[in-house]
């Protein structure tokens, strides 16, 4: 982060941060994809105006925000909006530096693509196996 970035937001009264393994099923706070048991996830506990909140990021919207911080001057963001946030910051840096535009949008809009697919299928798969555990509908699993 350079000298000319401000965040126009308070910062937590305290702020953890862990890489976890999922025991169970979770869903990401930020793009609604299922979390499941086995697969990495960043969890977050912190106090912000005197209320905690609790958030859980899939390894892919977590790639993406540092990808973006790596990528940009200045990434101001905030738990559950974070894709917009990185959105907001290439297109700021798009302003300053409209040469690296392009790659910037390409690398950002790539990974948000490969985030999305992987999410519909692993939401394909999850429909799948509930709808192999439904009593009278084990041999019906539908291939949409």
């Amino acid at each position: 982060m350079s000298d000319d970035c401000a965040c126009d937001y308070d910062p937590p009264d305290f702020y953890r941060r862990e890489i976890r393994t999922a025991r169970k099923p979770h869903t990401c706070e930020e793009c609604g994809a299922p979390i499941p048991p086995g697969e990495i996830y960043e969890h977050v506990v912190g106090k912000w105006e005197n209320s905690l909140s609790t958030f859980k990021t899939c390894r892919r919207c977590v790639d993406i925000r540092h990808w973006t911080a790596n990528n940009v001057p200045c990434l101001c963001w905030a738990h559950g909006h974070t894709i917009e946030d990185c959105r907001d910051a290439i297109d700021d840096a798009s302003l300053r530096a409209p040469a690296e535009t392009l790659g910037l949008r390409f690398g950002f809009l790539r990974r948000v693509v490969e985030r999305d697919t992987a999410n519909k299928a692993g939401r394909r798969e999850k429909h799948k196996r509930r709808a192999s555990h439904t009593p009278g509908k084990a041999n019906e699993v539908s291939e949409s």
